[in-house]
């Protein structure tokens, strides 16, 4: 497959470049390991109440360091940057076609100025995904860009602003999408061991949505076809793809229950308008435990 062919080429040039990097370190080991639960009121993106549907999922991720470099490092500043590898596994307790392993490598630098008024801490990623789903049509492969500044002004507040651009090509043109994400967030400590979170996201793009169609799906889709993970032709429920802007409202918590356990809960409410009038919402929940290394 071409999309796995990409990513190994990817890989390789991580390779590369460990090899040729002076001052390379290269240490392959396991950063972390997730387990999170996931509630979706409306996993079909769907507009109208006959087509909703509600799901629970369930995802184990895996994040590890390949290779680290640090370019500078002293009382006034501090740079460098890093290979890193995430493979994770989904499990959709109501739609089991909607299960999908992912399987990402990212060149991630950094960059921070310790003396300036609010420690600015700069960094920058490329990423590649290979997408393996349960429903054949979601396979695909992914490339992304993306800047982010975080401020700390005290030790109990801190605040990101950032954004991403995402290309993904996938297994039929329904799933082919590009987004560009605009977001700025913000953390708050109350107690050395507690974190309160908030942020905003903007995303323009495409997106994918299922549903029964109508005339004005027909109309305003870039593309459409039968989506199997919700019964398909035989059920009249098909993905179309639309250019749309969604935004995204997110409130959370989290515990350190010591340096490598975490617990967090987020809220995400979604509203997403696009061609035609086209509108849905969805409200996700999600709780996840984290050990950190």
């Amino acid at each position: 497959m071409e999309s796995k062919t990409q990513l190994t080429r990817v890989i390789a040039f991580c390779g590369l470049i460990s090899t040729l990097a002076p001052g390379a370190s290269f240490a392959a080991s396991i950063t972390g390991v997730d387990l999170q639960f996931i509630g979706d009121s409306n996993s079909p993106k769907a507009e109208f109440t006959r087509d909703i549907e509600a799901s629970s999922a369930f995802r184990g991720r895996v994040t590890a360091n390949l290779l680290n470099f640090a370019s500078v490092s002293n009382d006034r500043r501090a740079s460098g940057w890093s290979v890193n590898a995430l493979g994770s596994y989904e499990h959709n307790a109501d739609f089991e076609a909607l299960g999908e392993s992912r399987y990402r490598v990212s060149l991630n630098s950094f960059r921070e100025n310790k003396t300036a008024g609010g420690a600015p801490f700069y960094r920058f990623g490329l990423g590649a995904t290979y997408i393996d789903a349960e429903s054949f049509i979601r396979d695909g492969f992914q490339i992304d860009l993306s800047a982010s500044v975080n401020f700390q002004p005290t030790n109990f507040f801190d605040t990101t602003f950032g954004g991403q651009v995402a290309s993904r090509q996938a297994e039929t043109d329904v799933f082919d999408t590009q987004k560009t994400t605009l977001f700025a967030t913000a953390n708050f400590s109350p107690t050395a061991r507690s974190v309160l979170r908030t942020g905003i996201r903007a995303v323009f793009g495409n997106e994918v949505s299922t549903a029964s169609p109508t005339v004005n799906i027909v109309n305003n889709s870039e593309a459409i076809e039968p989506d199997f993970a919700f019964g398909g032709a035989a059920n009249n429920r098909f993905a179309y793809l639309i250019n749309a802007v969604s935004i995204i409202g997110e409130l959370g918590a989290g515990y350190n229950f010591s340096r490598t356990v975490q617990a967090n809960l987020l809220y995400r409410y979604v509203t997403t308008t696009a061609d035609g009038d086209i509108a849905y919402d969805r409200n996700l929940f999600e709780f996840t435990v984290s050990l950190n290394f």
